[in-house]
């Protein structure tokens, strides 16, 4: 029997068997010293800096205490519901659930609290601790049939509260929606199914049971596939949780670049034998990717990044999602942990797989370039301060905009950037924006739309001498120009331009542009 249908089984006998012999319901235990030491323990999750470790387990054991010996209480079996799901993840949560249903369904008159509005704001508590669990940052293409059985049991208990509480229900609705539509989304999605959580326990066990010394070399690689298979297990079941957990990008990237210290083997064409992703599955993830399929398209390009480390493509996708998704926290491991990375062999971003196919391509090393590695450029102290403060604000008004630019579209994101525009005086700030706008036209794909842009902004560049002063903008811009240049058909005075751009960047970054 899976492990999921003993628990929800334990816990729907918990809530079948009475606390004593013709006494199904017991006393209303709100005063209790039980229920006060379980509300003090809970006051830590409401903490005002955070949640202050809370000991679920202990809450667990204390709720299962009060519904066996003492009192059926929707309060405490609330509190029992989000302590499973946060020992046991979501099948916990499942099991919780279908106590609570079993206790509305069957014995609405006789469980505690009696009254009404005490039982909705029960309901209530649990149900905003699901809306911040349960958001569109969690994968459930890997556990489709939990999520399904959640779904059927929010249903339940919603026609239930309704029924029984009619305005005072807890409003389920919105939860519901957002519940199937990720659902519907995962089921069009063809996946083989993956027994993550046995494979973390499994290799659990075997690592930490193991206390053998390691006495030579085979041992040594041995144990070292051990932790790396692991490790690989472990962030997958953190992925799962949370797509956005940081913790699954620092330990997986660690653990698949920590041996490279030099580049792999090359030909003066800087052509490695390394293989690439097939390309049905890199048109895949770009399809997904482009339908807004952030949380379970991040699962699957990790573990190719596993398989692939080389492919930097993927790196750019990872944090693109993870943008989307609003997970700074891991964004900002995945550029961390890459540019440890280049900083430790600079020129892997220069080679090629083994069909000529770059590790990056021209929007990656666009990426890299932006938010990755910095340049480095030579100028007063503190002129450099006032550049970063420049560099720092356009880059807050693109993060803010971009949002706008997945869920609205080119057209709303540029109108706002304009509206933010309107109210500037200053001609940096007016150009920054211009060029936040242009930087929006690429990421929306309009590149013949860019290159005006940028062509307009490195005219005014020229026409300002601002070249030597501002050189960290000048070559921003032309590094754009040039990803733009090299995405479009070109006539001849286009193709003349492209040439000066290639030449100025061979000039002044050529170590980043020299395979351009």
């Amino acid at each position: 029997m899976a492990s999921k249908d003993k628990l929800s089984i334990l816990y729907l006998d918990l809530a079948r068997h009475p606390v004593a012999t013709g006494d199904y319901a017991g006393e209303d235990i709100r005063f209790s010293t039980a229920f006060e030491v379980l509300e003090r323990e809970l006051g830590g999750a409401q903490a005002i800096f955070g949640e202050v470790n809370v000991d679920w387990l202990r809450i667990r054991e204390g709720c299962e205490h009060i519904l066996s010996n003492h009192s059926k209480d929707l309060r405490v079996a609330s509190w029992l519901a989000w302590a499973l799901y946060e020992c046991e993840s979501v099948i916990g949560l499942s099991a919780g659930l279908g106590l609570i249903h079993y206790l509305c369904k069957e014995h609405w008159l006789l469980f505690h609290p009696r009254k009404l509005r005490t039982r909705s704001a029960s309901m209530q508590w649990l149900l905003l601790k699901l809306e911040k669990a349960l958001g569109e940052d969690i994968s459930i293409t890997h556990q489709l049939p939990e999520f399904q059985q959640l779904l059927r049991q929010l249903d339940g208990l919603d026609e239930i509260f309704n029924l029984y509480l009619g305005s005072d229900a807890p409003l389920l609705l919105p939860l519901r929606r957002r519940l199937a539509r990720m659902i519907l989304r995962a089921e069009q999605v063809e996946k083989e199914p993956v027994k993550v959580v046995e494979r973390v326990k499994q290799a659990a066990v075997q690592l930490f049971s193991s206390d053998s010394d390691i006495d030579n070399e085979r041992d040594a690689q041995r144990t070292l596939s051990l932790q790396e298979s692991t490790v690989r297990s472990l962030c997958r079941w953190w992925l799962k949780q949370k797509t956005t957990d940081p913790r699954a990008f620092r330990l997986g990237r660690s653990q698949v670049w920590y041996a490279v210290d030099s580049l792999p083997e090359r030909n003066s064409e800087k052509i490695t034998q390394l293989r690439r992703l097939p390309a049905d599955k890199l048109s895949n993830y770009q399809e997904r990717f482009e339908q807004g399929l952030y949380a379970d398209l991040i699962v699957d390009i990790e573990a190719s990044l596993a398989g692939s480390p080389f492919w930097f493509d993927g790196q750019r996708m990872v944090w693109s999602c993870l943008k989307a998704l609003g997970g700074e926290a891991a964004m900002r491991e995945v550029e961390v942990q890459f540019a440890l990375l280049l900083n430790r062999v600079p020129d892997l971003v220069e080679l090629r797989f083994h069909d000529g196919v770059p590790f990056a391509d021209v929007e990656t090393l666009q990426w890299i370039a932006a938010y990755i590695l910095l340049p480095e450029v030579h100028v007063s102290n503190a002129h450099s301060s006032e550049i970063q403060n420049d560099v720092s604000e356009q880059s807050s008004l693109y993060q803010d905009v971009l949002p706008v630019l997945q869920k609205k579209g080119l057209k709303a994101a540029v109108r706002l950037v304009n509206d933010h525009l309107n109210g500037v005086e200053g001609g940096r700030e007016r150009f920054f924006c211009k060029l936040c706008i242009a930087r929006l036209c690429i990421d929306a794909k309009k590149y013949e739309l860019a290159k005006v842009q940028l062509e307009y902004l490195d005219q005014e560049l020229k026409i300002a001498r601002l070249p030597v002063w501002e050189p960290t903008v000048f070559l921003d811009v032309s590094r754009l120009l040039y990803s733009c240049y090299e995405r479009i058909a070109l006539n001849d005075k286009a193709a003349a331009r492209k040439e000066l751009i290639y030449q100025r960047l061979c000039h002044y970054d050529l170590e980043r542009f020299i395979d351009s």
